[in-house]
């Protein structure tokens, strides 16, 4: 780049370092605002030091992989947000595509960017928009709702059992976003309804697939309903999946991955033993469990409340 001698060192250096940060691009304003004239930012597009990208951006270092192209579009086009598989993958949702540069704007912006999807939309709220990686994204509740518009019912449903599972969004939170968006047309509407309304209400509305699957199990062999997600007594910001208060028994369903069953095994054991000292006793399941020993797991239910009912333990 031809430095000129006027002080635009120090301003091309502080423009190239901004360009940095937004993944190579500045717009006509911040250029302005540093001190460049309108005369300097044209000798600079055509001497082929900047390129035009839109009609106020240039792209001054050539930075083009999806998080680069993200920050590009945020920074070039009013009001954009990272939604729908970008925001999925900055929140760490699984079983959306990665790799993928999607942001949204409203509808009377500007709503192209080179290799970057755009979505246009009226309807997303400041309170459906939190900060990640210092980009603006969808909360986790609207990323599902804007997802149900480009994934089919089924997909949806495995990603709102995930969330769920993995305590990080409740039915109830997702429902109320879908409401305040939900329009008869809307792309995704309907399929997202439907996967919401499955659940039903109250404490079950919320629970993990495979909570939902034991709760059945319970049922299925008439054994009586137990409290789900129960305080526990002594450390009450935490939750028993079922509990039955009155015999001081508890069932956790253990839907842990794999991956993450090492580092939560000891943890568990703790668990266990404090519930033990309380004069509890915690009965835990896995999926497997659940889906291939049904029988034993009511079973196996069934005694230990007749063993405390009976006062033997």
């Amino acid at each position: 780049m031809n430095f000129l001698h006027d002080g635009s060192v120090t301003r091309d250096g502080l423009l190239l370092a901004l360009a940095a940060r937004q993944g190579g691009v500045i717009t006509r304003t911040q250029a302005i605002d540093s001190g460049l004239s309108p005369r300097s930012i044209q000798y600079r597009v055509k001497a082929g030091e900047w390129q035009r990208v839109l009609r106020s951006v240039y792209r001054l270092i050539d930075m083009a992989d999806a998080d680069d192209l993200l920050r590009a579009a945020i920074a070039a086009l009013p009001g954009a947000v990272v939604s729908h598989e970008s925001a999925a993958e900055l929140l760490e949702i699984r079983r959306v595509p990665r790799g993928r540069a999607v942001v949204s704007v409203h509808t009377r912006t500007t709503h192209e960017f080179p290799r970057v999807t755009v979505h246009r939309n009226h309807d997303l709220s400041p309170d459906h928009v939190l900060h990640a990686d210092g980009l603006p994204v969808t909360s986790i509740q609207r990323t599902v709702v804007d997802l149900a518009q480009i994934i089919s019912r089924k997909h949806v449903r495995r990603i709102v059992d995930d969330l769920i599972a993995e305590r990080r969004v409740t039915v109830e939170e997702i429902r109320l976003v879908h409401d305040q968006v939900a329009r008869r047309g809307k792309p995704g509407s309907a399929a997202l309804r439907a996967v919401l309304n499955e659940r039903g209400e109250g404490p079950a509305a919320s629970a993990s697939r495979l909570e939902l699957e034991g709760l059945k199990v319970l049922r299925a062999h008439g054994l009586p309903e137990p409290v789900l997600e129960y305080p526990i007594p002594w450390h009450t910001t935490k939750r028993f999946d079922a509990a039955y208060p009155n015999l001081r028994v508890a069932i956790e369903w253990d839907s842990r991955r794999w991956h993450s069953l090492v580092d939560a095994f000891e943890r568990d054991r703790q668990r266990d033993r404090t519930a033990a000292v309380h004069g509890w006793y915690v009965l835990r399941f896995t999926w497997k469990d659940v889906t291939e020993r049904s029988n034993e797991v009511a079973r196996t239910v069934a005694s230990m409340l007749e063993v405390r009912e009976a006062g033997v333990l």
